[in-house]
């Protein structure tokens, strides 16, 4: 019964720390590529969102 529970554990362990690092990843991209493209269009306004100081 220890094991099982154990086991469980373990598992679930593994699979919310994949399911973390694919939501991170895929915010973190969708992030990139929209500043990446908004800074091809307008770059004053990505350099007003991300606070760059000349």
């Amino acid at each position: 019964m220890f094991t099982q529970l154990l086991g469980f554990f373990v598992f679930l362990f593994i699979f919310l720390m994949g399911f973390s690092m694919l939501l991170f990843l895929g915010l973190f991209v969708g992030y990139w590529i929209t500043i990446n493209m908004l800074e091809k269009v307008n770059p004053k306004l990505v350099y007003k969102i991300i606070g760059h100081k000349e």
